[in-house]
């Protein structure tokens, strides 16, 4: 043990039995150090490098401490940032300020220079990043664009301070062996975003220009005449591109197109949709069920019809009547249009409920369809003006959109390229009062009519669910037990390669008697810092997952070879057949791992039947 081990040896043992102050300390000094000009006398780079290496020492969880430290420096920014809209100009003058003009005139500068992203620049540059949260609020910079880099680089900020105080903390060896990776893996996430930054607007800004000259050319109106009528929606939609949300708009149309051209061409799920069903399918509990349930219901044609027709009268009755009729129109052709696509795809669902009866086909979600549809229709009928209603809508419409949609993936009814059929679906046919209107402009009654409609979903929602009515909760499958004895991996990616035995679950050890057979290193953050190591080690790394049906191994071996970079891995699933008989099955596979750039290479070799007869597995398959 080194002699400053030594001397926070007592720190260590006193943070782990006290665990609950790291956090709080941690947090603190996170938010002293990111405080106006405060942090310019407190050594907060140094303090954060201690805290961490204390609780590296003394094994406590790092993400608590991670997410004390990014709300320290949340609140830090943010409490400067108000300092600097509340005083503004008067803000130089204040006593402590005063003595520091050089660090205000340097941070002004690179807000003027950078703008926005100078809040994330800051946060990592040492002379401004006390100084910069106060003198962007100072020049007025819009409080929602500071809270989002405040909290963005708040995420970066806080692994790039404490990580190397933890991997100190944690063993001096493992500090040395791996800082130098961990430091450019940090300086590759922070570069990969700023690039990003860089990057958006550069696309986006060449896809609106082409879009307002596709607009140009197409002439304001769509041609006069009889076909004017028809022609209407196509001549808006293309209109639309000089928008996000046009581009938006036909995102989803060509997500239509593509999965029901898979769907026709490929009229049965793909291996990933396999693997990810069963993935939800062996999470589902009766209380994750319930839930699932319930939130589904909003989705159902019952729910959404009574919120349509609700928005229809508000609409009609404001003098509304042909857009409320275009209302109208989207939710019921995205319904109509999606049982339609049911009858002419007839992809079965999962778990064999269409074999049972009681459920139709699959393609698409009706679901998805119909709750992406009203929630688009809401949108495009505020008015351009009502900015802040038009975002309320849009972020809480989309949280509804998801809560129904990943509903049906937890029940275990649909494939997720049903979902995403039917959230395609639902936008395009959505849209319609918008295509249709030609970007007329709307008045300011139309957000009532989309409270009334939003509080009618939400009645129905509740009473359909009361009522257990007319969708059954008894309807929907169950959680699934073990899995049935197969002769090949079914992975979150599709189906593996096939197991090399199957065992009867007679209460012996597969390899009891083989004391070379032991467990892996457990995934801890130690243990995956090892991972990055520039000279690994297969007995001290831990193993990458592996899922069955949905589930975890019940048992992982492993055995290191002659060869400290080769080892083998041994997972076990427990699974039954249909006559309730217990089995095992069993995979194999022999892992190489070799130095790599920034990470190790790891290849994964199939045994043969050589090799599994001598390590006394079993049987292979043939």
């Amino acid at each position: 043990m080194s002699g400053l081990e030594s001397a926070l040896e007592p720190l260590f043992e006193w943070l782990s039995v006290n665990p609950g102050w790291a956090g709080l300390i941690i947090g603190l000094i996170a938010l002293t150090e990111s405080l106006a000009l405060v942090g310019l006398i407190v050594p907060g780079a140094v303090l954060m490098f201690l805290a961490g290496a204390a609780v590296g020492g003394s094994n406590i969880a790092i993400l608590p401490m991670l997410l004390w430290a990014m709300a320290g420096a949340i609140i830090g920014d943010s409490l400067s940032y108000w300092l600097g809209r509340h005083y503004r100009d008067r803000l130089r003058g204040l006593p402590l300020v005063r003595h520091y003009p050089q660090a205000l005139d340097n941070a002004e500068r690179l807000f003027r220079r950078h703008g926005g992203k100078s809040v994330v620049l800051g946060r990592f540059i040492g002379p401004v990043r006390p100084v910069i949260p106060a003198v962007v609020g100072m020049l007025g910079m819009p409080t929602g664009r500071f809270l989002l880099a405040n909290v963005g680089s708040a995420l970066g900020w806080a692994p790039a301070y404490l990580l190397p105080g933890i991997v100190f903390g944690a063993s001096l060896a493992l500090a040395m062996e791996v800082m130098g990776r961990l430091v450019a893996w940090l300086v590759l996430g922070f570069g990969g975003f700023l690039l990003l930054r860089w990057l958006i607007p550069r696309i986006d800004r060449p896809l609106r220009l082409a879009g307002s000259r596709l607009a140009r050319a197409i002439g304001r109106h769509p041609p006069p005449g009889q076909w004017r009528r028809w022609l209407a929606p196509f001549h808006a939609a293309l209109r639309a591109l000089r928008h996000r949300q046009g581009w938006l708009w036909w995102l989803a149309l060509l997500a239509v197109l593509a999965t029901l051209g898979r769907a026709i061409l490929v009229p049965q799920p793909l291996g990933w949709e396999r693997g990810l069903v069963a993935l939800f399918n062996a999470q589902r509990g009766d209380a994750l069920q319930a839930l699932a349930w319930t939130l589904t219901q909003a989705g159902g044609w019952l729910p959404v019809t009574a919120a349509a027709l609700a928005l229809f009268i508000m609409l009609w009755r404001s003098g509304e009547g042909r857009r409320a009729c275009y209302a109208l129109s989207g939710v019921c052709l995205a319904l109509l249009t999606g049982l339609a696509l049911k009858g002419l795809v007839d992809l079965p669902r999962p778990l064999g409920l269409t074999a049972t009866g009681d459920w139709g086909p699959a393609f698409p979600s009706v679901h998805s369809a119909a709750i992406a549809a009203l929630v688009t229709t809401w949108i495009t009928l505020l008015p351009w003006r009502a900015l802040v209603a038009r975002r309320m809508t849009l972020a809480l419409g989309s949280v509804l959109v998801a809560m129904v949609t990943a509903s049906r993936l937890m029940l275990g009814v649909h494939w997720p390229l049903d979902i995403i059929a039917g959230l395609g679906l639902g936008v395009v046919l959505g849209a319609l009062p918008a295509l249709a209107d030609g970007g007329a402009r709307r008045s300011m009654r139309f957000p009532a009519a989309v409270s009334l409609s939003a509080g009618v979903l939400l009645a129905a929602t509740a009473a359909v669910a009361g009522m257990d009515w007319p969708d059954a909760r008894e309807r929907y499958p169950q959680q699934a037990g073990l899995p049935a004895p197969s002769e090949e991996r079914l992975g979150l990616a599709g189906p593996g390669a096939p197991f090399v035995a199957v065992r009867a679950a007679d209460g012996r050890g597969i390899v009891a008697a083989d004391e070379r057979w032991r467990q892996p290193p457990e995934w801890r953050w130690e243990t995956l810092l090892r991972w990055i190591s520039p000279r690994p080690d297969a007995a001290r790394l831990p193993v990458l997952p592996r899922w069955h049906a949905g589930r975890l191994p019940d048992q992982v071996l492993i055995r290191v070879t002659p060869d400290p970079r080769k080892r083998w891995v041994l997972r076990i699933w427990r699974a039954t057949t249909g006559a309730g008989d217990r089995r095992r099955l069993i995979d194999l596979e022999r892992d190489a791992i070799r130095p790599g750039v920034l990470l190790p290479r790891l290849r994964r070799h199939r045994p043969g039947a050589a090799a599994i007869e001598s390590l006394r597995i079993g049987e292979p398959r043939q």
